[in-house]
Order: C-alpha cells, then structure tokens, then sequence
C-alpha cells in the first residue's frame, strides 16, 4: 500500500511528547518505542510511567528507547500522572493494559485536557483465570470487567493488538470504530537475524519445535501451562526447546520434565537479542496453548508477540485452532493449525511443510514494526491534531 503524498505534510515536521503508562513495561511497548525512534528520530520524546520494573530490567534493553522513565505512586496514581503531566507536558497519553486501571487513572487526571489512547493488549473480561497469582473471584468476575469497561469506553481511542480484539471489544462496548485502530505487536527490523544458525534436523534429521515465552505449572488452567502438551510432542518423538521468560524460570517443572525426556530440552532464560537467533536452528515455532472453558475466549483474540517473531526467524508457526492465530497463519500462509498432534505429525510425512517453510521465509521483514508505523503515526495525528509526524522516507517500504 502506497501512502497519498498529498495528504502527508513534508514541511515543517512537528516533534512530540508521549507520555507512555503500563503497570508493568513489555517488549509490545519496547517495540512501538524502537518504532518510534527509528521514524521520528529526536522529534519524539517519550516518557514511561510505570509501577513494577523497568524494560531493561527484563529483557537486557530497552530503557535507551525513552527519555525518561518515571515510577509511580501505587497509592495515589492519579495524582503521579498529574505529576508527569505538569511536568513533560506530553500531547498524548499511550496507556497500555493489563490490567486496566493507569488508563482510567489517567482519565481522571487530565479531565479532557489531552487524549487518552487506551491499547487493549488483553481482554481480562474474557478471562475467568486470574491476572495475578493472587486474584480471587470477586477481581477477576468483577473487578477486572468493570475496569475494562471504563478503559475502553471512556478513552479518546484505542489500539489493539488483533482484529479479534478489535471485534469483541466492539461488541461488547459502546465505542467510535472511527478512532480505532488494530496493530499487531510487529518485530524490529534490527532484531531479524541476519546470519541464521545451521538446523539441528540437517545434523539428525529429527524435527525440532522451540516455545519462548511465559509458562506456569502453579495454575492448572492456565494458557501457559503446557507441562501436558510438551510431553504429548515428545510422545510423538519431535523434540522440544524451552526458552522461559525471565519471570517464568522460577518454575521449576520445566526443567524438570527435560530431565526425564530425550525429547524435552530445558535451555533457560536468553536476552532478546541472542534469543532471536538462537531459534533460528529448529524447525517451527510453537504457539498452541492450553485452552479450556476458562480461557478459550481470551486466547481466541490473542496475537501473541511470539508469533510474528518466529516468522521473522524464518521459522513456520504450529498452533491449535486459536481463533485469531488461526486466521493469521491462515491469511498468510506461515505455519500448519491442527486439533490432535497426529495431525501434525501426517502433515509432517506428507512434506506439505516444505512448502511453508520458504513462505515463511520469504516473510521475515514483512511483519516489521519499521514497516507499519506510519499507522500508527497517522493515528497519532488524528487524535491529537499533531500534524506532519508521517515522514516520507516510509513509504518506500511500503508495496
């Protein structure tokens, strides 16, 4: 998609103050951030107010991204935003879920005086599993519902990370469709591997799956554990790597499972940066979770951060039929969607695989956040009149 140049100012490139809020910063923010960076350069100054850790504290990086990072008062949030807003004066807050309540904190703090985009990273009313490990029912039948209720509806807009996001939330609320928008959590550019390791099934012509990310074992029901589901993998005598975020390697069962398996390897926690070419040498990526009536909903609007990464590695995703995961892999061609696992493995002797894997591939810089923030850019400028932030230089890497 070409932009219209006409519409586009190329004079006068305005700057812009953002202030960003998230009880806890995650690589999707990290990622708008290096976005950011990369198109306006020193004309965007972003601020981060948040409640637990910094970016870099979790992932080896990230902090450079931001101007400034701000904590904030868990006792008195409102008046901590009024603080950073006095302080920076940004023309727009960039308040990210979950849960919900910095945005409807920052609400209450401008009072209308600048726009509040609210982006919708999960759905908690489409859970009946906790947040937290300590939520209990009244938070998460009550309290997380009438949270979301209040974020959505009364922010100026709203970015979510899938268009079956975008869908339920619509239905669900009373919103302009207008000042919506739906952005995926895209990968850097700079991040796609550029010298991709040799594939261990070239050495043993066995296939090998690697999972990075969150995982549990404390809470049955959960979507991330998969204790259960990468034993039936190496039932099937197709290996499996484990690369747990920095917050899941306290789980211990994990590492203990690989003990007892051949086919389960436990490799610990990696920084993003090495990880991403780490994975490079397996064969897929697995993004198929563990769903049950508490959390089907929730993880049929899911795009997961992991998917587009292991795109971006060249490696073709495998997943359950996740509503939204499905219809992405689907759409695009990058990956096999199964029920049963028997599935996958007569794909696999078929060699219907080989075929998706040189799409897959051919798609490694297609999902990249330098590809696609002139969306966000734009919607930028609709919500807070700040014109001329789309630079022309993008749309040459548009088709």
């Amino acid at each position: 998609m070409k932009l219209n140049e006409n519409s586009i100012s190329n004079r006068n490139f305005r700057h812009i103050k953002i202030l960003f809020l998230q009880p806890q910063p995650c690589i999707r923010a990290l990622k708008y951030a290096k976005g950011l960076r990369w198109a306006l350069k020193d004309r965007v100054k972003l601020i981060f107010g948040y409640i637990y850790h910094r970016l870099s504290r979790l992932y080896g990086y990230g902090d450079e991204f931001f101007n400034s990072f701000e904590k904030l008062d868990m006792e008195n949030l409102e008046g901590s935003i009024k603080r950073l807003i006095e302080k920076y004066k940004p023309h727009l807050i960039h308040s990210h879920n979950a849960p919900d309540f910095l945005t409807i904190a920052a609400i209450e703090a401008v009072e209308g005086s600048i726009p509040v985009i609210h982006d919708c990273h999960e759905a908690l009313s489409l859970r009946s599993t906790g947040y937290y490990l300590d939520d209990d029912e009244e938070r998460i039948m009550e309290v997380y519902p009438r949270e979301e209720r209040l974020a959505v509806e009364r922010s100026d807009a709203r970015i979510y990370v899938s268009e079956g996001m975008r869908d339920y939330m619509q239905s669900r609320y009373d919103v302009d469709p207008e000042k919506d928008l739906v952005f995926p959590s895209y990968i850097s550019k700079s991040v796609v591997p550029r010298n991709p390791r040799k594939k261990l099934s070239e050495k043993d012509g066995e296939v090998h799956i690697v999972y990075i990310g969150t995982l549990t074992s404390l809470m049955k029901e959960n979507q991330y554990n998969l204790v259960g589901i990468f034993k039936e993998i190496a039932e099937e005598e197709m290996h499996v790597h484990i690369y747990p975020s920095k917050l899941s390697v306290k789980d211990k069962t994990y590492k203990k499972i690989a003990e007892e398996s051949r086919f389960i390897h436990y490799h610990g926690h990696l920084q993003r940066k090495r990880l991403i070419t780490e994975i490079t040498q397996y064969d897929f990526g697995w993004a198929g979770f563990n769903a049950n009536e508490k959390n089907r909903r929730h993880l049929d609007v899911a795009l997961p951060n992991k998917v587009i990464e292991y795109i971006a590695c060249g490696l073709p995703v495998l997943a359950f039929p996740h509503k939204t995961i499905k219809e992405f892999i689907e759409k695009h061609g990058v990956g096999f969607i199964f029920s049963k696992l028997d599935e996958l493995s007569q794909w696999l002797k078929k060699g219907e695989h080989l075929l998706v894997k040189e799409r897959t591939s051919r798609s490694k810089f297609r999902f990249t956040i330098e590809r696609n923030i002139w969306k966000v850019l734009r919607f930028y400028e609709e919500i807070s009149g700040v014109r001329g932030l789309v630079p022309l230089t993008q749309a040459k890497l548009l088709d």
